[in-house]
């Protein structure tokens, strides 16, 4: 596993986190806000833009960690991620490496 992976998967990562959070803002900024919502899976796979229906505790929960993403179940990475909560369709993960973990962090746009 090199830097140069290390740090590119971080930074997509963040990137569809960044996404995720402009459709939170939007969503709780609506007239009707419901339990569940659409966010973009936030693998490090920029290609991908697979919707995933998530409920709003399970997001804020997830939200609380720079380190942790909403990923389609498949689309996280064994050698750098770990499922921390399997939702069937999709797992959140956390990131293992320290310099994955400080991209995430220096990206997070709720620190």
């Amino acid at each position: 596993m090199t830097d140069d992976r290390v740090r590119r998967v971080g930074e997509n990562e963040a990137l569809y986190r960044l996404v995720d959070e402009r459709i939170e803002r939007l969503r709780s900024g609506s007239a009707t806000i419901t339990s569940d919502f659409a966010v973009i899976c936030e693998c490090a796979n920029l290609g991908c833009t697979t919707q995933i229906m998530i409920k709003s505790d399970v997001y804020e929960r997830t939200r609380a960690r720079s380190d942790h993403f909403i990923v389609l179940r498949g689309h996280q990475l064994d050698d750098l991620e770990t499922i921390i909560e399997d939702h069937d369709t999709f797992v959140v993960i956390e990131k293992d490496p320290a310099e994955a973990k400080r991209i995430a962090e220096e990206m997070d746009p709720r620190s």
